[in-house]
């Protein structure tokens, strides 16, 4: 499948430091397979919960959950 042109743009732009990728909160993202998807919201970490981190990183494909 190939990268649209916007996807393609933002792999490319490559700093010192490396590639940079999730430019801002809209631009989506996803891990070995998963549906790409937005920056999930912030979570204080003064409050989080092992659950809403589980869920952020779930969405991104970081990590699997189970029921």
């Amino acid at each position: 499948m190939p990268l649209s042109t916007d996807t393609q743009a933002a792999a490319a732009q490559e700093t010192a430091d490396g590639t940079l990728i999730g430019r801002n909160a809209t631009s989506k993202i996803g891990f070995f397979g998963t549906t790409p998807a937005v920056q999930p919201a912030a979570l204080s970490l003064a409050s989080v919960t092992a659950a809403q981190l589980a869920t952020a990183l779930a969405s991104m494909g970081l990590i699997k959950t189970t029921a």
